[in-house]
């Protein structure tokens, strides 16, 4: 008998396949879209891991608009909200990045020599800016929040016509390098596009310096820092026989006076190799900025002799009046209350004077004289306050009815009242 090869019809073919979309079809429907298999591989596929700090990031998206319009504000808000330092320092890094945007039409224009606190109030008021304004803003606010963080200067490329700024933050005891700005907008066409990319918080100094060269080698937090010759052509650095105890050279570096860190910062940045303009351009910077310091340190102490010799001449004057009062007897008479109110003023000016000079730091020989002429003066001035003080304390121990003896002149005391013994 002949084999026979059933041979289904276009028609039958056609209901065939139109009958078994409408089953998938009404499958998808009843089961919120997913085919049995799909629901099957998505009962095995493991819960994908919650995305990190995102309890920290929603919770700084809660915050009130009326504590983002200062470094302190925000500060408190994020003191209150959390306690860890990787918490804080996320929650700061994170509103930075989300709410600061971009200023792409300035991207080559930083201006280093502009004061930070205005540079930081600035970005929180227009919400943009460029790399200073992040890391200044980031910088305030871990500060504030209790964690030591400083600005860094170098750049990603010596062939970029301007340098580049981030942060540096000890979290938990370890350094971390933070690039708020390259976590923020993305640069597309010369608009910048929204977002946050977690590969720039809390980075590695050992990752961090495959894209980013501080002028400064303290800033590489590495053992063996970079030249950066060896940075551009993407070298290891050079073992060293003695391995860079960066850890000791940052804990120098916060005990130091600002022009003590700008001349250590130089003497790194040019043993490390001056290798480019832009290199050379920072050095420059450095010592004008040094220069600026000490002609605002003239100036600031300049002003603080100014109040020292004001300071002064305020308590001396009130001490002429009362050895003018006790020339006339202690009259008018003033109840004893009162007396004793007289001369507690005198000597607290004549303190804060004091402690005014001793800060006073002019090294030219004309501000050394005026300093000179004042400690003098200052000294007789102690004496009449102690000699005062010494009387009226006898005054007030005295009967009424023998007190105008005391203002009486004796002869074997050549001459001398009471209160100039």
């Amino acid at each position: 008998m002949p084999n026979f090869v059933f041979a289904p019809s276009a028609k039958q073919l056609l209901y065939y396949m139109l009958t078994r979309l409408f089953f998938y079809f009404l499958t998808g429907t009843l089961l919120g879209g997913a085919t049995p298999a799909a629901l099957g591989q998505a009962a095995k596929r493991p819960a994908s891991p919650p995305k990190p700090y995102q309890a920290v990031d929603a919770r700084m998206r809660q915050v009130p608009d009326s504590c983002t319009r200062s470094v302190a504000g925000l500060a408190r808000y994020i003191n209150a909200s959390f306690t860890t330092d990787s918490d804080k320092a996320r929650a700061a890094f994170g509103w930075v990045a989300r709410n600061i945007r971009y200023d792409v039409e300035n991207q080559y224009f930083i201006e280093f020599q502009r004061p930070v606190e205005i540079v930081v109030q600035e970005t929180l008021n227009k919400r943009m800016g460029v790399c200073r304004h992040y890391a200044e803003l980031y910088n305030a606010l871990a500060n504030q929040v209790g964690l030591p963080t400083y600005v860094v200067r170098g750049y990603g490329s010596l062939r970029t016509p301007v340098g580049h700024a981030w942060c540096a933050s000890r979290l938990d005891g370890r350094w971390y390098l933070m690039e708020p700005t390259w976590a923020a907008d993305k640069v597309v066409n010369g608009v910048a596009v929204a977002r946050l990319d977690n590969d720039f918080f809390k980075v590695a100094p050992a990752q961090f310096i495959e894209s980013h060269m501080p002028f400064d080698p303290l800033w590489q937090l590495l053992p063996a820092p970079r030249t950066p010759d060896q940075y551009q052509w993407g070298k290891p650095g050079s073992p060293l026989a003695r391995p860079f105890a960066f850890a000791d050279s940052l804990a120098e570096y916060g005990r130091q006076t600002p022009v003590q860190r700008l001349r250590a910062t130089a003497r790194r940045v040019e043993q490390n190799g001056v290798k480019s303009d832009l290199i050379y351009s920072y050095l420059v910077g450095l010592s004008r900025e040094e220069e600026n310091l000490r002609v605002e340190q003239h100036n600031q102490n300049v002003l603080l002799l100014n109040t020292v010799a004001a300071t002064f001449n305020q308590g001396n004057d009130k001490l002429n009046q009362f050895v003018e009062y006790f020339n006339r007897q202690f009259l008018p008479k003033k109840p004893d209350d009162e007396l004793r109110l007289l001369l507690p003023p005198i000597a607290a000016d004549l303190i804060r004077t004091r402690a005014l000079l001793a800060t006073v730091n002019l090294p030219d020989s004309t501000h050394r004289r005026s300093v000179a002429e004042i400690q003098q003066l200052l000294g007789q001035a102690e004496t009449r306050l102690r000699n005062s003080q010494e009387f009226m304390d006898h005054y007030l121990r005295t009967g009424r009815l023998l007190r105008p003896m005391l203002f009486m002149n004796i002869s074997t005391l050549d001459g001398r009242n009471e209160m100039m013994r």
